[in-house]
């Protein structure tokens, strides 16, 4: 985030001509085509601002209108657009007049905890407006290591003969769990999925589906957070309550968006279209929000009311929520976030933050231990690290090695009965794709072109499996696309940073995956004299002078060692 600083501006900056990834690449800097003269006539933008609309396909008015100014009634769908929303809210106030067992099943991560609490919140909300039983609302989410992804036949079981269960509805999950859904049919258990991952081979036809991706949907927007999708059915069963005159305060609707904007950002959705309104309003909701817990996790974990943004979302909330269940249950997640008794809210807050804390100490050493395993593989098209890590860090290890060293990355680590993996990407391989190529040798996987989750029983299945996804690799694996790329919104002098250019930058805001935060380049700029700060020497500072010779201060975030390399009136190119 660019900070002022009263005399200038800190330039969050990499040097090109002395900035290497580990394994040695360069990045090549990716210029965006200037808007022609002819364009900057047509509109009365800021040049800069036309530019950054421009670069991300906001071409006509009503396009940069609706980027700049969102608008909820103009610019959001209703959930009665999903092709099976009408049968999914019936069979809802069915189970309420019939006193059933309803069990919202979530995943583990921040995306399924947050969507999970947000039906339990609705649930909740109209049993005590419609005279139901309160009680009939249950929720269960896995165990990361013991029982891992989705709705397993085992958990179906579970409900049944513990809970009584009539309804099923998933957050986050379900849309690759045929075989659990066909099994709660056999047990006169229905089921609603609420889910945005990738379609399977064989869907649950037993099943309500509530999914932007099922073939044939007509919801415009396909790229949904598992949340976003629960919000849908939120709505919608708001809306209905309404109709069958339950006193639904108007509006009630939107502080669910808190949870909604939390849940996009962490599941990396893109800031775009729909997804725009929803964090833009979700923003606003969550400095206000009215969740006990949320609030008491927000000021444990340093955050500022008012100030909440998607960098808070990312650094702050998101990685104590998701702590949950990478190290003990996601429960304890769930637990805070539908909490309503202050007392009880604050000893969630301080666990799940001591949780964190305990978390980035473990992971920190796991990636140690997984980098020397990943700079032996750096000639290949893939990264495949193994040990006896914990389920709950190895995506966070497979995240760190994928961007540290640029290449696709899977991370497996090993409970009681299986290895467990995660996979990232870089560029546009599919590193779900390539488990279906291995799924001979899989017990479960699921996820996004971009992420996945994955297990495998033996070793010797896990042999065959790598050797696959080598293959796999290696055949579909862009050289070009391993070369990183920095991508530059316009080349402008330093003197152009000024208070209309940060009015510009900030009228682009939220920021996120498909909306980044924009990223200049000034030329020939010289190093007037620099010195590593922070622990360590971590991070380099400098004050660089322009062509035209004025001075501007400048940090560059983690590459103090870059200091050994630097000379006083070195000429540099800098992206900041």
């Amino acid at each position: 985030m660019d900070d002022y600083c009263g005399d200038g501006y800190y330039l969050h900056g990499v040097i090109q001509c002395q900035y290497w990834f580990v394994n040695e690449k360069k990045p090549t800097w990716i210029v965006a085509d200037p808007v022609s003269s002819q364009t900057m006539e047509q509109f009365t933008h800021h040049r800069l601002l036309l530019q950054l609309l421009w670069n991300r396909g906001q071409r006509t008015s009503e396009e940069m209108d609706v980027y700049l100014a969102p608008d909820w009634n103009r610019d959001s769908h209703g959930p009665e657009l999903f092709l099976q929303m009408i049968p999914a809210v019936n069979r809802v106030f069915e189970a309420f007049e019939k006193g059933q067992i309803i069990t919202v099943h979530g995943d583990y991560d921040a995306d399924g905890v947050c969507g999970s609490a947000l039906l339990v919140t609705v649930l909740r909300d109209l049993c005590r407006l419609g005279g139901f039983d309160e009680q009939t609302i249950t929720f269960y989410i896995p165990h990361r290591e013991k029982e891992g992804y989705g709705l397993s036949i085992e958990t179906v079981d579970h409900l049944a003969t513990e809970q009584k269960t009539s309804l099923i509805i998933t957050v986050d999950c379900g849309i690759s769990n045929k075989p659990a859904i066909d099994r709660a049919k056999t047990l006169g258990i229905d089921t609603i999925v609420c889910d945005h991952h990738t379609m399977p081979q064989e869907l649950p036809d037993q099943a309500i589906l509530i999914h932007p991706l099922v073939p044939g949907e007509i919801f415009p927007n396909k790229h949904l957070c598992g949340t976003g999708v629960a919000f849908k059915l939120g709505c919608a069963l708001y809306t209905e309550a309404r109709q069958r005159g339950l006193a639904v305060p108007e509006g009630q609707e939107k502080w669910l968006l808190d949870l909604v904007a939390i849940a996009t950002v962490t599941d990396v959705m893109p800031l775009t279209g729909e997804n725009r309104v929803l964090e833009t309003f979700g923003l606003t909701v969550l400095n206000k929000t009215r969740r006990v817990g949320l609030r008491k996790l927000v000021e444990i974990s340093g955050g500022k009311f008012g100030s909440l943004d998607t960098t808070s979302i990312g650094f702050q909330i998101g990685p104590r929520l998701n702590a949950a269940g990478r190290m003990n249950h996601a429960t304890e997640a769930l637990n805070l976030l539908i909490e309503e008794d202050e007392t009880k809210a604050i000893e969630f807050a301080q666990k799940l933050h001591q949780t964190n804390q305990d978390r980035q100490r473990l992971s920190q050493q796991i990636y140690l231990e997984a980098k020397k395993q990943a700079q032996a593989q750096l000639d290949s098209k893939l990264i495949v690290v193994v040990g006896a890590w914990p389920a709950g860090l190895v995506g966070l290890v497979s995240g760190k090695l994928a961007s540290e060293f640029h290449l696709p990355t899977y991370t497996i680590g090993k409970t009681e009965e299986l290895y467990v993996g995660s996979g990232r990407t870089v560029g546009t391989f599919d590193v779900t794709r390539a488990l279906h190529a291995a799924s001979a040798h899989l017990e479960k996987f699921g996820g996004h072109p971009q992420a996945c989750g994955f297990s495998i029983r033996g070793e010797e299945q896990l042999e065959k499996a790598i050797a696959v996804l080598r293959d796999f690799a290696q055949t579909n694996v862009d050289e070009a696309e391993l070369i990183p790329k920095l991508s530059i919104e316009a080349e402008i002098p330093l003197e152009e940073i000024d208070w209309k250019l940060f009015e510009a930058i900030e009228s682009c805001r939220p920021f996120g995956q498909g909306n980044p935060e924009p990223l200049f380049a000034a030329r020939g700029v010289s190093i007037v004299s620099f010195s590593t700060v922070g622990s360590d020497g971590k991070h380099l500072k400098l004050t660089v002078q322009s062509p035209q010779g004025k001075m501007f201060p400048a940090i560059a975030f983690g590459l103090g060692e870059e200091a050994e390399r630097l000379s006083i009136g070195d000429v540099v190119d800098i992206a900041f």
